[in-house]
């Protein structure tokens, strides 16, 4: 049960390989994954991002090599979005 219930709080999952976005699973507006994508670039990092429902506002999480300068620019990037937004926005997978 307790896999479902994080699961339901999910928002986004991003895979990212030496800065390259390799996965994109969730719901997110367009300017939003732009805007990661130019983060995650400039950072050549590679490991897990998750945003998922925190209470009343979306978090960031991350697995593997960040450093936390580009952590804190993705937190930044994603704390411009509504909870709403976020929840309305379309779903993407690539």
């Amino acid at each position: 049960m307790i896999a479902g219930v994080d699961a339901s709080r999910r928002l986004l999952e991003i895979r990212v390989e030496s800065g390259r976005v390799v996965k994109l699973e969730g719901r997110a507006p367009g300017d939003l994954v732009h805007d990661v994508e130019d983060v995650l670039t400039r950072s050549r990092a590679s490991g897990t991002i998750i945003v998922r429902l925190e209470g009343d506002r979306a978090a960031v999480r991350v697995q593997g090599q960040f450093d936390e300068g580009t952590t804190q620019r993705l937190r930044n990037v994603v704390g411009r979005f509504s909870t709403a937004r976020l929840r309305a926005a379309r779903r993407v997978k690539r």
